[in-house]
């Protein structure tokens, strides 16, 4: 056993993640206790707790930096600052040290942080897919915990008279019974993690080389931006899928992430074209500008002046591509151009089309299932939106 699967995502839903949420939460909560803001202090330790339990020690590690500046937040007072500060002038020292500088961007931290939670909240379609994505998390990490995967064959299933091991949905099995007599809830419980995870790395990394690219054509134009999109058209006049399909017929998946890979150079480009107008938009403005003037450098021209400003645009085309990709990836699997490791939403589907599932009424449960669950997931994200929206874009701040 690594030191990773100890403390690491392997830890999580164990009794060592549990410990570690528990030792990462006492922070937060020693700390609201001393200022007496004891509600933010609760709240910090239990999603430390919940962050740890969940994801072993990145989770907890994530959780402590947030429900900490949260109640820094609280507690922390600017004393610059004459609208919240009661010291006079002459008590005001205006050098700050690296203390003091750490201490106001926890500060920030928990501000934004706080800013964003209640946007969430606020917009109800969104705070409605935030649940549902949730719901996904909460079974895909804590549902082993409860049901056992059931992946043997099991022939003592089969019912008198039955012509296969199908069975419909019953007080027993709730979603019923596969081809080879296997519980197909413990199929869904388990077989989403991979399937989402891919679409998230697929997602995640179309978007890194999008926002990348289109940025550098946007900002230095010039034979820069002819040869990009000059690139980015060729590969939009390709269609994508019959061309994932050729490749992924070519070449064999040992890893997913590799599948993720092929998934972000196939289908960056029309991000990447939506992004460069936008900056073609940005660069005009006088901050970006200046910035150029002072020659700042364009990681600094990038990261700091014109992302910031088209985040909102850029997270919710990233949901998006996350969508596109698990519909690509389910597709691939679908058609038997990947390899087969169960379980998986896209194999369960793979399999009631190979064992006849369709035509057997006792198996629609085993079919329908997979398909239910993508479907949700799908309009979850598509939900969860709206409330990304309000959280990086205030202008939008209007509610449901």
């Amino acid at each position: 056993m690594g030191i990773d699967h100890a403390i690491g995502f392997g830890a999580a839903a164990s009794l060592t993640g549990l410990l570690i949420g528990i030792v990462c939460g006492l922070v937060p909560l020693v700390l609201g206790l001393r200022h007496q803001f004891v509600r933010p202090a609760l709240l910090g330790f239990v999603v430390c707790v919940f962050g740890g339990f969940a994801a072993g020690i990145w989770g907890g590690l994530m959780m402590i930096v947030l429900s900490t500046a949260v109640v820094m937040s609280y507690a922390y007072v600017d004393r610059k600052d004459p609208f919240t500060s009661r010291a006079s002038i002459d008590q005001v020292s205006f050098e700050e040290s690296n203390f003091d500088f750490f201490i106001r961007q926890m500060a920030a931290l928990g501000r934004s942080t706080r800013a964003a939670s209640h946007a969430l909240v606020r917009n109800k379609a969104g705070f409605i897919g935030f649940l549902g994505l949730l719901f996904f998390f909460v079974m895909t990490v804590f549902g082993p915990l409860v049901i056992d995967y059931d992946g043997s064959t099991h022939l003592e299933r089969r019912r008198p008279n039955a012509s296969s091991l199908y069975q419909e949905p019953s007080r027993e099995y709730p979603l019923g019974l596969d081809w080879q007599g296997r519980d197909v809830l413990s199929h869904i419980v388990y077989g989403g993690k991979n399937l989402i995870l891919v679409s998230v790395e697929a997602g995640l990394l179309t978007t890194a080389v999008a926002v990348i690219l289109g940025s550098v054509a946007g900002l230095l134009g010039g034979v820069v931006d002819q040869a990009l999109s000059a690139l980015s058209n060729f590969i939009l006049t390709i269609p994508s899928f019959p061309l994932l399909l050729v490749l992924a017929s070519i070449i064999t998946f040992d890893n997913l992430t590799y599948l993720a890979l092929l998934f972000a150079a196939l289908y960056w480009p029309t991000l990447m074209r939506a992004v460069r107008a936008q900056v073609f938009s940005l660069r005009e403005r006088d901050y970006v500008q200046a910035a150029i003037a002072l020659d700042l450098g364009l990681p600094h021209i990038i990261f700091r002046e014109v992302l910031p400003n088209m985040i909102s645009y850029i997270v919710v085309n990233m949901i998006f591509t996350i969508r596109s990709a698990m519909y690509n990836l389910v597709g691939l699997i679908f058609l038997g151009m990947v390899p087969i490791q169960e379980p998986d939403w896209g194999v369960m589907i793979y399999f009631g089309r190979t064992k006849g599932a369709i035509f057997n009424a006792d198996a629609a449960s085993m079919l329908i299932s997979p398909i239910v669950a993508i479907a949700l997931f799908q309009l979850f994200l598509v939900l969860f939106t709206r409330s990304l929206e309000e959280i990086f874009n205030p202008r939008l701040r209007s509610g449901l």
